[in-house]
């Protein structure tokens, strides 16, 4: 079995600020991982402009696979405290800590969060208990490679007529341009192409780096990036629509209504992702036919929904070489099949589901990262963090451990990062440059 599993502690002790209030926070075991039975321990010093907070009221959430198991209040003593969970199964705990005001409610707002979506979390770490055994219990359509293999089928018969346009660029010997390529759908492959100026043919590997869920243009800075270190950079879209339009023009009202996600989510032909996935196959359709690629090196990078669409490229076109996976989302859409929260966007119609509409959970089983992995036989590797409630760990492992045992794979997992712009640093040095270009931007619907 080619597989390595790192859990790295380097950011998990942190003295992090937040105007007025901060934290250092810890687990006993810097790994962040656990055996079924043991406790992991929680440390936690909380601190106001500096110096140790005492005498103030606070609060500790505890969660187990996103169900909150209790909540403490406590009052605060001017030096560490500890707080224990013992799981006897598989899974992922959250630890989170809020500062309480006079009346009891939690603080929130700058001074205070880590970030917008968690505007009360002053402090937050996670743990994993037996992470290799977490399995998912999402079904697979018996016709499901079918699926695919006749959506490629009918992607082939339109042809590749990319148009490239020529776009400023501030860097030397780099060219860049804005594309468009037919693909099936309402909505082509659009994104920037960055280039080293002259480069021969056959003489450049291929990075496609795929955006996340955000109603925003893509980066023309990533692909410009790549082309500055002498490969071919392409970064598309994952909306279809064109690029370099100005940031106010892309917006969930107007320009990429989708309904949070659900518009057409009954469907497996019209869900409004659905399309997506014709866009992510044409996206390595051009860029294998550029003259320049050097028909060895394929990598496909993203996180979050950049995360699904790397998953699925290298599930899709057995040409790419290498696949980086980080903060996936799309990861069981049935995740109460597995006891564990669903992936967005299907979460946001829990009661609907709850009450016997299977529809949704039937078309989106075709587009699931855990359905894809058993196709993906390059090298793979895969980030999740401890604190990442969107897109939670345990759901990553559910993936990655769907992945084949021939796939050669490595998952890195670090207790103190999250989801929201956040960059998984315990990866091994020698993987850095891989991992730096992958950018998560804010989730919004």
């Amino acid at each position: 079995m080619k597989k390595r599993i790192f859990y790295m502690g380097a950011l998990l002790t942190a003295l992090v600020g937040f105007g007025q209030y901060g934290a250092s926070i810890s687990l006993d075991h810097p790994s962040g991982v656990y055996k079924s039975g043991e406790t992991a321990t929680c440390r936690v010093e909380l601190t106001k402009d500096g110096q140790p907070l005492e005498g103030e009221n606070a609060r500790m959430i505890l969660k187990f696979e996103s169900k909150v198991l209790e909540t403490k209040d406590f009052r605060t003593t001017g030096s560490a405290m500890t707080f224990p969970y013992t799981a006897e199964k598989p899974g992922w705990v959250f630890f989170g800590f809020e500062v309480l005001d006079k009346d009891g409610k939690a603080l929130k707002g700058p001074g205070v969060q880590r970030h917008s979506a968690k505007s009360t979390i002053v402090a937050e770490i996670g743990a994993l208990f037996e992470p290799e055994n977490i399995r998912t219990g999402v079904k697979r359509p018996e016709d499901f490679e079918a699926f695919w293999a006749a959506r490629r089928a009918a992607l082939d018969k339109v042809p590749i007529q990319p148009t490239l346009t020529p776009f400023e660029c501030q860097e030397p010997g780099v060219e860049l341009f804005k594309v468009s390529v037919p693909a099936i759908g309402e909505y082509p492959v659009t994104g920037y192409l960055a280039l080293p100026a002259n480069a021969k043919p056959g003489s450049l590997p291929a990075y496609v780096d795929w955006a996340s869920w955000s109603a925003c243009d893509a980066s023309p800075g990533v692909a410009v990036n790549t082309a500055k270190q002498g490969g071919i950079g392409f970064a598309p879209t994952w909306h279809g629509r064109p690029v370099g339009m100005g940031a106010e023009w892309y917006n969930y009202k107007t320009t990429i209504k989708i309904d949070g996600g659900l518009l057409g989510i009954e469907d497996r032909e019209k869900w409004c992702f659905s399309d997506m996935y014709y866009r992510t196959m044409r996206a390595l359709d051009f860029v294998k036919s550029l003259p320049e690629w050097d028909r060895r090196t394929l990598v496909s990078r993203g996180g979050s929904l950049g995360g699904a669409q790397s998953a699925a490229a290298a599930a899709l076109d057995k040409d790419v070489t290498l696949a980086v996976v980080m903060n996936p989302c799309f990861c069981e859409f049935d995740g109460w099949a597995s006891g564990r929260k669903s992936s967005i966007p299907h979460i946001r119609i829990t009661k609907r589901i709850l009450a016997g509409d299977r529809e949704p959970l039937e078309a989106g089983a075709y587009f699931d990262c855990v359905n894809f992995a058993p196709m993906i036989k390059c090298r793979t590797f895969v980030c999740t963090g401890g604190t990442d409630e969107l897109c939670p760990p345990s759901n990553v492992y559910a993936f990655y451990n769907a992945l084949p045992a021939e796939t050669q794979k490595q998952i890195f997992f670090n207790p103190g990062v999250g989801h929201y712009g956040q960059i998984n640093r315990s990866v091994a040095p020698h993987l850095k440059k891989l991992f730096d270009s992958i950018r998560i931007t804010p989730h919004e619907n």
